[in-house]
């Protein structure tokens, strides 16, 4: 694809190069630089993210990147990305974009999704979905609600002007994702501990932490649960066997074993719950710029100074949800962290259709404090 000119003077460039690719991932800092509760990219990670060697992503789905220029500047950024694997799930022919940033110019913000929707229609798409950086399985949603606090592990972040310049140029609610926040300082409510002292005396049930020794085949069981427990929620799409291996790969990096948890009965894992430590509250401070993995191990081991952590999966198979078995995992994440001196958790991202959870939650006493937005734009055939 050549260079594209608008009549305003804006030109949108294909990236090509690492060059431009360089350009593509230090772009946010422009954007961010005087914003306090922005969390800077780990710059060696998102390297290996646009890294068609090192993504699985890529091995069934294509996506092109894109730099928005004015007289000679780059003013925004966006992807333009196919997700074979959703399609063929859902039926459908959605193309999606992410990795958007763009300065607050409605002109600029619409040159770039005109040049992704012109490439995502010469793919055959009829619809654009988004933010998804790059699918439903990685970072996702534009932030509508709860600017006044920096993101935690693994969630997006923007300012608020991006609301306009998506609806601005005719983008339209999808879907809400919702976040929610608990003071770990105050105890479940009498409730859910009836329910969690309950579900213990459950014949067979056994809610334990992994084997780090046998890491392999605990996250078998982990991605089968995600796989099977998700699999009718908006917009799910099951990880490959590659994905589900770097999803691992990724999370072992950051995660404490002591809330890596499976419940099981009678042998057969039938939940798990995945909480990982807030590192962006260490890594707001490192520009990007990381610090060793060793060191980062260290720092998760000793527990030094995480004031937080994220609940990013808890899930049980639908025939073993009414015997309390999420609220016991919750109990017992809750007393894991009170040990650990953690002050607050976030549970995310949850979907906004997702009543009986959401319901679940807020009766946890937890306060829904960020909401996250997917748009979608149909594609003139």
């Amino acid at each position: 694809m050549k260079p594209q000119f608008d009549h305003q003077g804006i030109t949108i460039v294909p990236v090509k190069t690492k060059r431009q690719l360089r350009k593509f991932i230090m772009f946010p800092w422009k954007i961010y630089k005087k914003d306090p509760n922005w969390v800077p990219p780990v710059i060696s990670e998102q390297k290996k993210f646009f890294n068609k060697k090192k993504n699985p992503y890529f091995m069934h789905s294509e996506a092109q990147l894109f730099l928005a220029y004015r007289m000679g500047q780059v003013i925004g950024r966006i992807s333009a990305h196919t997700n074979t694997r959703h399609n063929q799930f859902h039926h459908d022919r959605t193309g999606f974009i992410g990795f958007f940033e763009c300065i607050n110019s409605l002109r600029g913000a619409a040159a770039l999704f005109n040049a992704a929707e012109l490439w995502l229609k010469e793919k055959g798409c009829d619809r654009i979905w988004g933010p998804e950086n790059f699918s439903v399985n990685h970072n996702l949603g534009l932030l509508i609600q709860g600017f006044n606090q920096p993101p935690v592990v693994e969630m997006t972040y923007n300012p608020k002007y991006y609301i306009r310049l998506f609806e601005g140029s005719g983008f339209k609610k999808i879907q809400d994702l919702y976040a929610w926040k608990t003071n770990l300082e105050d105890k479940p409510p009498k409730k859910v501990q009836d329910v969690a002292i309950l579900a213990r005396t459950m014949p067979g049930l056994v809610v334990r932490k992994i084997n780090m020794k046998d890491v392999q085949k605990e996250a078998e069981k982990i991605i089968s649960i995600y796989n099977q427990a998700w699999d009718k929620n908006w917009g799910a799409v099951p990880l490959t066997p590659e994905e589900s291996k770097k999803m691992v790969h990724d999370l072992l990096k950051i995660a404490n074993p002591d809330y890596l948890w499976v419940a099981e009965i009678n042998g057969q894992t039938v939940g798990t719950a995945i909480c990982l430590p807030n590192v962006n509250e260490q890594l707001i401070h490192l520009n990007g710029r990381l610090l060793s993995p060793r060191t980062i191990r260290m720092m998760i081991r000793h527990k030094n100074k995480f004031e937080s952590v994220r609940v990013i999966l808890m899930g049980v198979l639908e025939e073993f949800r009414h015997f309390g078995i999420d609220s016991l995992m919750y109990y017992m994440l809750y007393e894991q962290a009170i040990k650990d001196g953690i002050k607050w958790g976030e549970m995310s991202w949850i979907l906004e259709n997702n009543i009986v959870m959401n319901h679940i939650i807020a009766s946890l006493g937890a306060e829904r404090y960020k909401i996250y937005r997917i748009y979608e734009r149909k594609i003139e055939v």
